[in-house]
C-alpha cells in the first residue's frame, strides 16, 4: 500500500495532478491525505513541476502543519533577509531602497520623495531657508551655554583691544555706567554685562564695531535652524521604520557581496523586529492563497521588500507615512546652535 501512495507522491512532485484532483476534489485535501500518511516531507514547494501550486502548499505547510523546515526554505527565497544568531536582518545596497515602504501620494512632496531623499542623504531636496532670524540677539545671543558666552566675550575683547568709545547722549547707559572721563573701554570685568545688555550688544553690532559677528551669528542661526528641521524630518522616518525593524542596530558592513568571493561590499543591515519576517512570511501565503498565479510564487517575490510592497499595492498592509513638519523644534535649534558656535566664533 505504501507503493501506491508514493506514486500519488512522486505524480504530485511531476505535476501530473488532475486525476489526484478527481479523486481528492482539491490540493488541499490532496495535503491533507498526504499528513496523514505521513508523506509531506516528500513533498518540494519550490519544484518547478508544482510552481502553480506553490502558495498553496506553503499555505497548507505553515499555516496549518507549521512546518519548520519549510519556513527555512521560505526565508531563503528571499535574498534581502540575513538570519543571524540574534535574528533576522534585511540586507540592502542603498537605504533609500527602504523608501518603497512609505506612501507615494496625497501631495507635492510626498513621504516616500522624502524618506528617498533623507536615506540618500540628498539634502538639496530640502529648499533652506535662509533668512531664519530677525533677532539675533534674542535667537542667538540668549541662547548660548556658559561655555560660549566665555568663547563670545574672548572673541569681542580680542576684536576691540584697545578700542574706545565716546559716550554721547546716543550710547547705551550701561557705558556711560563704566566711562571714564566720557570714554568707555571693553574690559575683562565689563564684557560679561555688555553682552547680557541687549541695548549695549547691539550697539556694538550695528555702528560696526564687531562688523562680521552680526553676519556670524546670523549663519550660525541659519545652519542651526536647517539642521534640526533635517535631524526632525529624519527622526519622522526613522521612527515609522520602527514598524518592521529596530532602527536602533543599523549599521554599513563590509561583506562579500556573494558566497565565496573575496571582494568586500558595504551594505547596510537593520535587524527585524521579532516576528516580523516569520508574520510576513505566513501572512503573505495564506493572503495569496488559491489565486493559482505562480508570479505570486515566493521564489519570484525575491525579496521581503518586493513580499511588503505586494500586502502595500493590494492594501493588505498600511504603508509609512508621515507629516512633514512646517518648523523645526526651537529646542533642538537651540542645541545646535551651541554645538555649532565654536566653528564660527
Amino acid at each position: 500500500m505504501i507503493e501506491k501512495y508514493l506514486k500519488y507522491v512522486n505524480d504530485f512532485n511531476t505535476g501530473e495532478i488532475e486525476h489526484l484532483i478527481d479523486m481528492f476534489e482539491s490540493v488541499e485535501n490532496i495535503l491533507k491525505f498526504f499528513h496523514k500518511k505521513d508523506l509531506l516531507q516528500f513533498i518540494d514547494p519550490f519544484d518547478t513541476d508544482v510552481e502553480d501550486y506553490q502558495i498553496e502548499i506553503l499555505n497548507y505547510l505553515l499555516n496549518v502543519v507549521n512546518d519548520k523546515k519549510t519556513l527555512e526554505y521560505c526565508v531563503a527565497q528571499l535574498s534581502d533577509v540575513i538570519p543571524k544568531d540574534d535574528g533576522y536582518y534585511i540586507k540592502i545596497g542603498d537605504r533609500e531602497d527602504l523608501a518603497q515602504l512609505f506612501f507615494n501620494g496625497g501631495r507635492d512632496t510626498t513621504a516616500r520623495d522624502v524618506t528617498k531623499a533623507v536615506l540618500g542623504e540628498d539634502n538639496d531636496m530640502f529648499e533652506r531657508w535662509g533668512n531664519t532670524t530677525d533677532d539675533i540677539y534674542r535667537d542667538v545671543v540668549e541662547e548660548l551655554n556658559p561655555e560660549n558666552i566665555e568663547r563670545l566675550k574672548k572673541h569681542m575683547l580680542d576684536i576691540l583691544t584697545n578700542w574706545n568709545i565716546e559716550v554721547d547722549d546716543d550710547t547705551p547707559d550701561l557705558f556711560n555706567n563704566y566711562s571714564e572721563d566720557g570714554i568707555f573701554y571693553l574690559t575683562p570685568e565689563n564684557v560679561g554685562d555688555v553682552i547680557g545688555d541687549e541695548e549695549s550688544f547691539m550697539y556694538l553690532i550695528n555702528n560696526d564695531y564687531l562688523d562680521e559677528l552680526y553676519s556670524d551669528l546670523s549663519n550660525i542661526h541659519s545652519n542651526a535652524y536647517n539642521s534640526a528641521y533635517e535631524t526632525e524630518v529624519y527622526n519622522d522616518v526613522t521612527s515609522e521604520l520602527g514598524t518592521f525593524f529596530d532602527m536602533k542596530s543599523a549599521k554599513w558592513e563590509a561583506v562579500p557581496s556573494f558566497k565565496g568571493s573575496e571582494k568586500l561590499t558595504e551594505f547596510y543591515f537593520i535587524k527585524f523586529n521579532p516576528g516580523e519576517v516569520v508574520n510576513s512570511i505566513h501572512k503573505y501565503v495564506a493572503e495569496k492563497n488559491n489565486w493559482g498565479y505562480y508570479d505570486y510564487n515566493l521564489n519570484n517575490v525575491s525579496t521581503w521588500l518586493n513580499m511588503m510592497n505586494t500586502f502595500m499595492e493590494n492594501g493588505d498592509e498600511s504603508y509609512l507615512d508621515f507629516r512633514m513638519p512646517d518648523y523645526p523644534d526651537s529646542r533642538l535649534v537651540d542645541k545646535y546652535i551651541n554645538e555649532f558656535f565654536p566653528d564660527y566664533i
